[in-house]
């Protein structure tokens, strides 16, 4: 099983808590893996690479796409090498985009993606049973340039 599958295997079907069990925490700290997972309707939390994601952890914009318009200029650097787009309820409402037979029921209010290339899982958060939102595990691509704050 390689890192990435580690950190799933304990993170999958987590309990909502805007957290993740730290022993995937350690695990992508020493992978060189950002886990992101929602909180609320307008909150992301990023934990284990070192770089601005998870130097800041928590990071309170709401947003659609990848343009990340008001949030600060290092987390926008970040985003953007990724691709990281937020999508509520499968959709990207300024372009007008949307994840084809997106099921709210199967991935919950908003999901994660990457660009293609890069190497990534997601993971189910859970709120009583039902599905919270799916999270997501990103191996950071070779080249990625972290603006961690010194």
């Amino acid at each position: 099983m390689n890192a990435l599958e580690k950190v799933k295997s304990i993170c999958d079907g987590i309990e909502y808590s805007r957290d993740i069990p730290e022993e995937a925490k350690q695990i992508a700290k020493e992978n060189n893996i950002v886990v992101i997972v929602g909180g609320s309707d307008d909150l992301m939390y990023c934990y284990g690479a070192d770089c601005y994601l998870t130097d800041h952890v928590e990071h309170g914009y709401g947003w659609d796409g990848d343009t990340l318009k008001n949030a600060h200029k290092k987390l926008r650097k970040e985003a953007k090498q990724l691709g990281l787009m937020i999508w509520w309820c499968g959709k990207i409402l300024e372009d007008g985009l949307k994840i084809e037979g997106y099921d709210t029921e199967k991935s919950g209010a908003f999901s994660y993606t990457v660009n293609e290339e890069i190497e990534s899982l997601d993971f189910l958060v859970m709120e009583e049973g039902d599905v919270y939102c799916t999270g997501k595990i990103v191996r950071l691509p070779e080249g990625f340039k972290s603006y961690k704050s010194n």
